[in-house]
């Protein structure tokens, strides 16, 4: 007897498995049921949808699956597959509650058109009838597989979101473009800006492709088309929400036109207009960069405007990228004001206007040759000093300031200071990078040291401070300077010395005959 009722309440488990499984293919599947579904997830999400086929399953929730999905007219979102999961109580209300959305194998096109994420129902000049069934509510989103594509780029991505009002939960994004890959989570408070805040890790950074990206999404996002006028009586539409997404960002690297800046870490901020990174700190040149940093587009070039505090930066390395490679070495330490717009560095020198305080320690300037030209100038034999190690003509230097003024792609001081071992330089003038020129007018002391070995008639007719001084400047081109020495300048200074000299002799021999006489005034 037990076993006939055991086998009978499996005869019924599975007659009503077969029976629930069958009035679920029945209820959940069909042209009439996609099509609803189409019109529902169209309301959900603000755009049009089109389904090429459906089918159903159920274990533990029920699951339709949609197939060959487009989103947007024309479709800006194509997916192999789409499945919609709800609870078995849609089974009896055929509504669909608390569905999980899964997109698999989907490209996304950008720009995207305007989206919502809501329950509203299509709007209908017909009779309103109850749908063969209907999506209430979204719990989550999940795309898999994703390849967003925008600009003839490319990224991969794995989406796991959650709706929140006009917004969402961002639980997770993935995101891949060749080497580079990105975690990204936060909330996007209104999908139809983007407006939101995000927190971003990534191994690799693009700013550029960024840039790129955003004004993509950005323009995607507005409507295309006027909006109809509100009905008489009605209030009006609130206006477009604008691209405005905040972003904490963690880079091991991260590259801008060229420049690769690692580690960076900051608060960035994307809009329409560009990005403004503030504050912002990365490594760059080997050294690094503290400060803010804002980017505008301007049709194809980029504007920015910065501020900053520079720390052991090579400055091999940032003149070589400037294009003047194998010109001057050393450390630099600062503060850099700086804007201007530009597409790459020769637009961007040009372009930039500012000022900076450079501090370079422990360098050297390839053929400057100041040394040698003060010997040659002073003694008319090269070599004629210790001094002279070598027959290089670079000038190593263990400090060199300077105050300076960015402008038309030169530099501009009227306080350079160079020192050596063997000499001090004090100097003004300009640098032109772009036509890679230098014109410097100064002053040259050599050392303590150096001034006591060129012979004392010479100190005696170019001394200042009891150092040997002369004008000087340095003109011609970044990679070859030449330096002159100015003798009519030189031949001032000894007369001027001289006459000095002869003033104190005087005076010496005057004020001896003065204690002479005031001695015989007085008995002595």
């Amino acid at each position: 007897m037990l076993k006939k009722v055991a086998l009978i309440g499996l005869l019924v488990l599975v007659v009503g498995g077969l029976g629930g499984y069958f009035w679920v293919r029945s209820a959940f599947t069909g042209d009439l049921v996609r099509n609803a579904l189409a019109e529902q997830v169209s309301a959900a999400i603000g755009q049009p949808v089109s389904i090429g086929r459906i089918g159903a399953s159920l274990s533990g929730r029920l699951t339709v699956t949609l197939g060959d999905v487009t989103i947007g007219k024309p479709a800006s979102i194509t997916a192999a597959e789409l499945s919609v999961g709800t609870a078995l109580r849609a089974l009896l209300s055929r509504r669909i509650e608390h569905a999980s959305l899964r997109l698999t194998g989907a490209t996304i096109q950008l720009p995207l058109p305007e989206f919502k994420i809501g329950s509203s129902t299509p709007e209908s000049s017909a009779p309103a009838s109850a749908p063969p069934v209907e999506i209430v509510s979204i719990d989550e989103i999940v795309l898999s597989d994703v390849r967003v594509v925008s600009g003839g780029k490319t990224v991969r991505a794995d989406i796991e979101l959650v709706p929140q009002g006009s917004g969402v939960v961002v639980r997770r994004i993935a995101l891949g473009a060749g080497e580079a890959k990105a975690e990204i989570t936060g909330t996007i408070a209104d999908l139809n800006g983007p407006k939101g805040d995000l927190q971003v890790k990534t191994g690799i950074l693009n700013v550029d492709e960024l840039l790129a990206f955003g004004k993509a999404f950005s323009a995607g996002a507005q409507p295309g088309a006027q909006a109809a006028p509100a009905p008489t009586g009605a209030s009006a539409p609130a206006p477009p929400a604008a691209l405005d997404v905040t972003l904490a960002l963690d880079a091991t690297r991260a590259t801008l036109g060229g420049l690769s800046l690692e580690p960076l870490q900051g608060k960035a901020r994307v809009t329409a207009e560009g990005l403004t990174l503030d504050p912002v700190a990365f490594g760059v040149f080997g050294g690094r960069y503290e400060g803010s940093l804002q980017l505008l587009l301007d049709g194809d070039l980029v504007r920015f405007r910065g501020g900053s505090k520079l720390s052991n930066i090579d400055v091999a390395a940032a003149a070589a990228f400037g294009g003047s490679p194998n010109t001057i070495s050393g450390r630099l330490s600062g503060r850099l004001d700086i804007n201007g717009r530009g597409a790459d560095p020769s637009s961007v020198m040009t372009s930039a206007r500012g000022s900076a305080r450079v501090d370079i320690d422990n360098g050297v300037i390839k053929n400057l040759g100041l040394l040698r030209s003060v010997v040659v100038a002073t003694s008319m034999r090269d070599g004629s000093t210790s001094a002279l190690t070598s027959d290089s003509n670079d000038e190593p230097f263990t400090k060199l300031g300077a105050t300076l003024a960015i402008a038309d792609g030169a530099l501009t001081t009227n306080d350079l200071v160079l020192d050596s071992k063997s000499l001090s330089l004090a100097a003004q003038g300009a640098v032109k990078l772009l036509a890679s020129t230098v014109d410097l007018k100064g002053r040259v002391q050599l050392s303590d040291e150096l001034s006591q070995q060129a012979g004392r008639d010479l100190v005696k007719y170019t001394q200042d401070g009891g150092r040997v001084t002369l004008a000087a400047t340095v003109t011609g081109s970044i990679e070859s300077p030449s330096v002159r020495i100015d003798a009519g300048d030189l031949a001032k200074r000894a007369l001027r010395n001289a006459v000095n000299e002869q003033k104190d002799r005087a005076t010496d021999e005057a004020k001896k005959t003065v204690s002479k006489k005031l001695g015989g005034l007085f008995g002595r």
